[in-house]
């Protein structure tokens, strides 16, 4: 469920991108990932049944917008108001650290930038809940459920960075062109 960048199982583009670059000595921002730990939130809460009835008739012989847009307002609420289990909640606080972290999908561009431990709890289920906003929603529809995603937290600085050097590093360590954000002077995100 966390994992370090180091342990975090493969499948995940990104993070095997990572994991390559880190073992090839570039230095790699610590990176936390989290693997099935949306879909526990979604199966503990009963989530997806909640969202899947209101969605019911959203589409159909043609697309009620009303309704699609009722529904996306209410599943976006749903995750932000929904708890995470108590004993994940605990375990993710003693894992992550201080911040400034960064909070986003594992091949998508950076979502959050918090502080504190408490506030990158609250930065993932907004991550989660962004999955239900309209165009998000339109933009893999028939397909209600979004897909599955590694979350990462990563320590950084204050800003982050395309960083020219970083790309042509790892494009070479990857074989294949590849941009590189930093921060610190740390790789962050391989694009």
């Amino acid at each position: 469920m966390i994992f370090s960048l180091e342990q975090a199982p493969p499948g995940y583009f990104e993070v095997d991108a990572l994991q390559t670059l880190q073992r090839a000595g570039l230095v790699v921002a610590p990176t936390w990932v989290l693997v099935g730990l949306e879909a526990e939130f979604y199966q503990l809460g009963n989530l997806a049944e909640q969202i899947r009835r209101a969605f019911e008739g959203v589409f159909g012989a043609r697309l009620d917008e009303e309704k699609l847009e009722r529904a996306c307002a209410f599943a976006e609420k749903l995750l932000r108001e929904s708890y995470l289990l108590p004993e994940r909640a605990d375990e993710l606080r003693a894992a992550l650290p201080e911040g400034p972290v960064l909070v986003r999908y594992a091949a998508e561009p950076p979502f959050a930038l918090e502080a504190g431990k408490q506030e990158t709890l609250w930065a993932l289920k907004r991550l989660w809940a962004s999955r239900w906003q309209l165009d998000a929603v339109l933009s893999r529809q028939p397909e209600l459920a979004p897909p599955e995603a590694a979350s990462l937290v990563q320590t950084v600085g204050h800003s982050l960075h395309l960083d020219e050097a970083l790309s042509a590093q790892a494009s070479a360590v990857l074989g294949r062109p590849v941009q590189v954000w930093a921060s610190l002077g740390q790789v962050v995100r391989v694009g």
